[in-house]
C-alpha cells in the first residue's frame, strides 16, 4: 500500500501514560496521514494498546497532545491543561471509529440493531437512512443475511465484521482496530483482515494494533514497532521487516524474516476470502 496524502489526520504528541509505577509511553510522537494504513507491532506490555487507547481519549493520556483533522482533543503540558466540554470531546471523537478484539455487540440484539444504533443516538439519523447505510455496509463485509441474526447465530468473524460495520456506519475518518483478530479461531482470521484489506483498498485511513506480521507486510503503508513505552521503529514494511536494524526487533520478527527469505514474503500471508464493496 502506499499513502497518497501529506495531510496529517491523527497526530500525537509526547503522550506519557503511566499505571502506579509501570511507566507505560514515554513521551511517544506519532502522524497518521489521510488514507495511511499503520500497524503497531510489539510485544506485549510495549505499549502499543494503550497508545491506541489515547488516540480517541478511550484511554487519557498523563501528559502529551492528541490533535484529529486539525480539532485538539487532549492537550496537557505541566499544569498547563486544555479543557473541553463533554459535547466538544464527543465532537473530536466521533471522528474515529473502534474496533476492539472481543466484538462488544449488544447480546440481545440483531446485526442490524447494533450497526444503527450509534447513528440513531448519537447522529440522530433517520431509521430509514440508517438501515440501508447498515445493509450496505453489511454487504460490503460479506455479510448480506446477516441483518437479523443475533451474535449468538454468528461466528466470531461473522461478529467481528458486524462491529467493523458498526463502526463504519459513523463514517469516522481513520478506524483504530485493537488486535481484531487476537480472540478469533485461526481458520476465522482470514475472512476478517480480508475484510480490512477491503478498507485499505477504499482508502480509509487506518491504526492497527496486530500480531499478525505477514499482514502487517502486506497490507501497512507504515509499521510502528513498539518497545517498552517508546516507538523503537518506523518504516515501511520491507525496510523494517526484513532488514531490522536493532537486535530487539530482529528477534521479535525473526520467524517471520526467516520465512520470508525462504519461501517469500508472500507465502507467509494468512488465507483470506475475497470481499467487494458495492458499487
Amino acid at each position: 500500500m502506499i499513502a497518497t496524502s501529506t495531510e496529517v489526520v491523527l497526530s500525537v504528541r509526547g503522550i506519557e501514560k503511566s499505571y502506579g509505577k509501570n511507566h507505560v509511553l514515554r513521551g511517544v510522537d506519532l502522524d497518521v496521514h489521510r488514507g495511511e494504513v499503520v500497524c503497531l507491532i510489539g510485544a506485549s506490555g510495549s505499549g502499543k494498546t494503550s497508545l491506541l487507547r489515547c488516540m480517541n481519549l478511550l484511554m487519557e493520556p498523563d501528559q502529551g497532545e492528541i490533535v484529529i483533522e486539525g480539532a485538539p482533543l487532549f492537550r496537557s503540558a505541566g499544569d498547563e491543561r486544555l479543557k473541553l466540554s463533554g459535547r466538544q470531546v464527543s465532537a473530536v471523537r466521533i471522528k474515529t471509529g473502534m474496533v476492539f478484539q472481543s466484538f462488544n455487540l449488544f447480546p440481545h440484539r440483531t446485526a442490524l440493531e447494533n450497526i444503527i444504533e450509534a447513528p440513531l443516538v448519537v447522529k440522530k439519523v433517520p431509521r430509514a437512512e440508517a438501515e440501508a447505510r447498515a445493509l450496505e455496509l453489511l454487504t460490503r463485509m460479506g455479510l448480506p443475511d446477516a441483518g437479523n441474526k443475533y451474535p449468538s447465530q454468528l461466528s466470531g468473524g461473522q461478529q467481528q465484521r458486524v462491529a467493523i460495520a458498526r463502526a463504519l456506519a459513523m463514517q469516522p475518518t481513520i478506524m483504530l482496530f485493537d488486535e481484531p483478530t487476537s480472540a478469533l479461531d485461526p481458520e476465522l482470521v482470514g475472512e476478517v483482515l480480508a475484510a480490512i484489506r477491503q478498507l485499505a483498498a477504499d482508502g480509509m485511513t487506518m491504526v492497527i494494533v496486530t500480531h499478525e506480521i505477514g499482514f502487517a507486510y502486506e497490507l501497512a503503508d507504515r509499521v510502528v514497532f513498539m518497545d517498552q513505552g517508546v516507538v523503537a521503529a518506523s518504516g515501511a514494511p520491507r525496510d523494517l521487516l526484513l532488514s531490522a536494524a536493532s537486535p530487539r526487533l530482529a528477534a521479535f520478527v525473526g520467524r517471520f524474516t526467516e520465512q520470508a527469505r525462504l519461501l517469500g514474503p508472500l507465502a507467509v500471508q494468512p488465507a483470506a476470502p475475497s470481499f467487494t464493496s458495492p458499487n
